[in-house]
Formats: structure tokens, C-alpha cells, sequence
């Protein structure tokens, strides 16, 4: 399980490697700001287009072969885009990279699934989703001093060694074997067709981006916003948005053992999004102490993070047998990106239309309330199955 957790936290580094080095990027490669935009979400992308392919794959090829293809295509594309001379070869590479971030991210937890046992899965599938944050502030802590001594080429460079490194691991440790009986000998195109025949799964994906838009568009703002509405210094602001994205984990963690103390999946979706859309309308009020503000940003984080381990907890449950569980996870996959793919610039659009950071508040709230009619569908579906077995 640690393994295949340590192999998402590799895979993150590659997506918190480019916000501290986009300056640079751009500045040496002289990259328009809309090329460096698409270098930035191609991996949502990738994932919002391609996620629930990559999971049938996964669950037809066999998980562990998936995750070290992943990691030697994350290794591939970072060491040849650290040799970029123009965006479009470093847009290209960070596709290569794309595809292997989706690779890894639908195939270790049906790794971790297929270690943990009883209870013990809950709290594990917690601890998969704090593998982005987790990352996301190190890589914040990290790549400054890098950047400092050498240049972004370097920082590229050591993430394809991480990643080379990690790939050897997972190649030779021990794993669970593959899941046995029904719906093991299944073909792609029938994994595919007998997820999408279940509505948990389309409930947990469509739950799945209500949060992470939401959770995006607030990392990706936040310094923005305390910058040009708070007049803070532009380190406070990085370093202030790197606690909130850090705090995540507490959630995680807390929601996992939740699980594991036999919480549903849908009450913990449901409490998360009613955190998250309460706080965001205090966050972006103009009437609140800064203070406050920032407490406010941390519960956000803090209690939203309840919702991705709650999600994730759930593919087992809903996935039509433990054959199709890399599948499902496909499809969370690619409303995860969906809504990293769309919440920063609907967040912007809504600011930009009324001139009013207020507008973004709004936009999270009926994020918040459209969770919970999910919520309340997958309680329906959670209760039928829990009577069932």
C-alpha cells in the first residue's frame, strides 16, 4: 500500500514542479501566456478526455504493469522536456507526462484495494488521496531553492530520476496478486459498458469535480486574491496558500479513518461540500476580517478534504464486481480533471463579469449544493447495497 502510495506522490511532483517554475519557463522558452496556460492544465486534460480508457486498460492489462508504465513515461516526458527550446516541444512532452500521471492514478488504487483487507481499505484509500497535496506543498518548499541554485531544466531532470527510481520499486516489491472471479476475464470494451451501466459510479464522478473545481480555482486564486485585494507581500502569499493546500491532508487522513470506523461514503461527501460551500462564501466576502478569512481558508481545505478519500473510498463499493474497480476509477479520473480543467477559469469568469471577487463565493456555493443532491442519491444506492450483503 505505502508503495503504491508512494507512487502517486511521484507522480504529483511532476504537476508541483510547474507552478513555482512558469516564470522561468516562459520567460526562457518566450512562451505566450496562452501556451503557458495549456502547458499547465494539459495534464486535466489528458485525464478529463482519456481517464475511464486508461482504467478499462488498466483492469484488462494487469494494474502493476500500468503503474511502471506510467512512471517510465513521467520519466520519458520530464527528461525530454528538460531539453525543451520551444513551448510546443515542452507542450508535447508534458503530454507524455499526462498520459503517465493518468496511468498511475487509475491503477494504484486498485493496488492499494487489492492489499488492504476489511475495514482497513477505508483508511488506506484515505491516505491514496493525500497523495496531490501532500506532493503539491512539498514540491512549493522544494523547488524555490532549486530554482535559485540551478534552473528548471535541473528541476525536471531530478523529477524523471524520482520517477525512474520509484518505477524500480514497484517492479520488484511484493504486491497482491490480481482479484479472481466474476468479472475477472472481462474485455475492455465489457469493463467499460458494465461500469457505465451502474449509477454509483456516475454519482461518485459527478460529485468528483463539484469539489476539485472548487478546490482549484481557491489554490489557484488565493495568492492572486490576497495579493491584489489584501495587499500581501507575494512570499506571504505562497506561503500562506501552501499551508491551506498542506492542511487537505488532514482531511484526508481523517476521512479515511472515518471509513475505517464505518462512516458512509455519502455523509462524509455531504459534510465536506457543505463545509466547503459555507466557508467559501465568508472566504470571498468583503465584510471579513482577514483573520477570519484565513481560518476560513484552512477549514475549506481542512474539512474539504473529507470528499476526495470519501469518493475514492466508494469505487470498491460501487464498482459491479472488484474486477472493474481500476475502471471506475477511470471515471472519477476524468471528473476530477474535468473540474480542474474548468473551475479556475469559471472562477475568473464570474469575477471578471461582475468585478466582484464576491462572484467567485457564489459560483462555489451552488457548487456545494448540487453535491448534496448527489450526496443524498448516493445514500439511496449505498443503503440498497449495504442491505443487500
Amino acid at each position: 500500500m505505502l508503495i503504491a502510495i508512494g507512487a502517486g506522490m511521484v507522480t504529483a511532483f511532476h504537476v508541483g514542479k510547474l507552478p513555482p517554475a512558469l516564470p522561468l519557463v516562459r520567460d526562457e522558452l518566450d512562451i505566450s501566456l496562452v501556451v503557458g496556460g495549456w502547458v499547465v492544465s494539459i495534464f486535466a486534460a489528458t485525464g478529463m478526455c482519456l481517464g475511464l480508457v486508461a482504467g478499462s486498460f488498466a483492469d484488462r492489462v494487469g494494474h502493476r504493469r500500468i503503474v511502471v508504465t506510467g512512471l517510465i513515461a513521467l520519466a520519458i516526458g520530464s527528461f525530454a522536456g528538460s531539453f525543451a527550446p520551444d513551448g510546443v516541444t515542452l507542450l508535447i512532452t508534458r503530454f507524455i507526462e499526462g498520459i503517465g500521471f493518468l496511468a498511475v492514478g487509475v491503477a494504484a488504487p486498485s493496488l492499494i484495494v487489492a492489499a488492504a483487507r476489511g475495514p482497513n481499505r477505508g483508511l488506506a484509500l484515505g491516505m491514496w488521496s493525500c497523495y496531490m497535496p501532500a506532493s503539491m506543498a512539498l514540491m512549493l518548499i522544494v523547488s524555490p531553492p532549486i530554482l535559485a541554485a540551478y534552473d528548471w531544466r535541473v528541476l525536471w531532470q531530478g523529477a524523471a530520476v524520482v520517477s525512474l527510481i520509484w518505477c524500480v520499486v514497484v517492479a520488484f516489491a511484493p504486491m497482491a496478486p490480481r482479484p479472481t472471479g466474476p468479472g475477472t476475464q472481462t474485455s475492455f470494451g465489457e469493463n467499460v459498458r458494465m461500469t457505465l451501466s451502474r449509477p454509483g459510479p456516475w454519482l461518485l464522478a459527478l460529485t468528483f469535480p463539484l469539489y476539485t473545481s472548487q478546490w482549484m480555482a481557491l489554490m489557484v486564486w488565493l495568492p492572486t486574491f490576497l495579493v491584489e485585494e489584501r495587499s500581501a507581500g507575494i512570499g506571504s502569499a505562497a506561503g500562506l496558500t501552501a499551508l491551506v493546500v498542506a492542511v487537505n491532508i488532514i482531511g484526508n487522513l481523517t476521512s479515511g479513518w472515518l471509513m475505517r470506523s464505518g462512516a458512509r461514503h455519502w455523509a462524509l461527501i455531504a459534510t465536506a461540500s457543505t463545509v466547503m460551500g459555507l466557508s467559501a462564501a465568508g472566504i470571498f466576502s468583503s465584510g471579513v476580517p482577514d483573520e477570519l478569512r484565513f481560518i476560513l481558508c484552512l477549514i475549506f481545505s481542512g474539512v474539504g478534504g473529507m470528499l476526495p478519500a470519501a469518493v475514492l473510498g466508494g469505487a470498491p463499493v460501487m464498482a459491479p464486481t472488484q474486477a472493474q474497480v481500476g475502471t471506475v476509477n477511470g471515471l472519477i479520473m476524468q471528473g476530477s480533471n474535468l473540474g480542474q480543467f474548468l473551475g479556475p477559469p469559471v472562477a475568473a469568469l464570474a469575477v471578471a463579469t461582475t468585478g466582484s471577487w464576491g462572484a467567485a463565493g457564489v459560483v462555489m456555493v451552488g457548487c456545494f449544493a448540487v453535491a448534496i443532491g448527489l450526496a443524498l442519491a448516493i445514500r439511496h444506492i449505498e443503503t440498497r447495497l449495504s442491505t443487500r450483503h
